[in-house]
């Protein structure tokens, strides 16, 4: 009750506040929150208990569980540091980042990590893509040797195969290019493929990741509440392909064609879909195609060298995939008359 008018209080618990709603009156601040902990045993008592603490995540080389020492060389209020305390917190800085790191196979480690988590985040990858790349390089490491292997392009093959499990489309010169500059762009597409071939082959031949060292890194994580998608097993040795639907949305989105186009396009790939049209085929160029005979078909004017740049087919790729349509299937128009009053 306020002492000064007994009104009822209100508990603001960002605050740490207890405040009376009829008078304005602070009766107490700065309270500690009393609730329920996070700590617990119980692994299905774990979200109605969680209100504090950090995220543990597999896209760290330690997990999560570690301690950083910021480098604006402030204190909690805000002061800055005198000339004495300022060198004191560099040298406990270089140390903690020291004792982190304690060997090359845990520093190559963190730098991959580092890279993976940097490229989720500029190309706004969700967390489950950032974490499957995490677990794909860890299993591939505890594999093969990566040493004297490019950091950069290791990430870039993880996010791309990352990508490949979670259906999401983003082709390896996307990931490369957003992510790189103009010089090197040519090199690290070379090498990111090829790492990403040799990741393929070894990932492909264990299913459900059998190594009793990833089956530990899963039940840690299981146990430390993480994303639903990092508790489940993934099978890398059977990546499901990605529908042809995705490949055309993702190519009248990016250049806003009229929705018209794209609901043609999606229809003419359904009425296509069971048929071997596709097989060893790029499916840009398949999805550029429906696009241009929707185009065609409607009567819109769409150049073959434009939906070219914006498939990354050349316009002969983009002719002959509109061939084996029309070879393989009769095409049927039914003309609506309109009528003129």
């Amino acid at each position: 009750m306020c002492p000064e008018c007994d009104s009822q209080l209100i508990q603001d618990i960002l605050k740490g506040e207890s405040i009376c709603g009829t008078c304005g009156y602070v009766v107490e601040e700065n309270a500690e929150y009393l609730g329920q902990e996070i700590f617990t045993n119980e692994l299905n008592s774990k979200n109605k208990t969680l209100r504090a603490s950090g995220i543990n995540s597999i896209s760290y080389h330690d997990f999560g569980l570690h301690t950083e020492i910021d480098n604006q060389s402030k204190d909690y209020t805000g002061k800055h540091f005198n000339e004495n305390t300022r060198k004191y917190m560099i040298n406990l800085r270089k140390w903690n980042s020291i004792i982190r790191i304690s060997s090359t196979k845990e520093r190559r480690l963190s730098n991959v990590l580092s890279k993976i988590n940097e490229v989720s985040s500029a190309m706004s990858f969700p967390k489950v893509v950032c974490e499957t790349a995490a677990m794909i390089y860890r299993y591939y490491e505890s594999k093969c040797d990566t040493k004297g292997k490019s950091a950069f392009c290791m990430a870039i093959a993880s996010v791309y195969y990352a990508c490949k499990v979670c259906k999401v489309l983003r082709s390896l010169n996307e990931i490369v290019n957003y992510n790189n500059t103009v010089e090197q762009t040519n090199e690290n597409i070379k090498l990111s493929s090829k790492y990403y071939r040799s990741m393929v082959l070894v990932c492909g031949n264990n299913e459900n990741l059998g190594n009793e060292k990833q089956n530990k890194i899963t039940n840690f994580m299981c146990s430390e509440n993480t994303h639903n998608t990092t508790k489940s097993n993934y099978s890398f040795s059977s990546l499901q392909s990605i529908s042809i639907n995705q490949y055309i949305s993702k190519i009248a989105n990016t250049a806003k064609f009229d929705v018209k186009i794209e609901r043609l396009a999606l229809e003419i790939a359904k009425k296509t879909e069971n048929h071997l049209l596709s097989d060893g085929k790029s499916p840009n160029g398949i999805a550029a195609a429906y696009i241009y005979l929707a185009s065609v078909l409607l009567g819109i004017n769409l150049l073959q060298m434009d939906i070219s740049k914006l498939a990354g087919v050349t316009e002969v790729t983009i002719r002959n995939r509109c061939k084996d349509i029309l070879t393989c299937f009769r095409v049927t128009l039914r003309i609506k008359p309109s009528l003129k009053i």
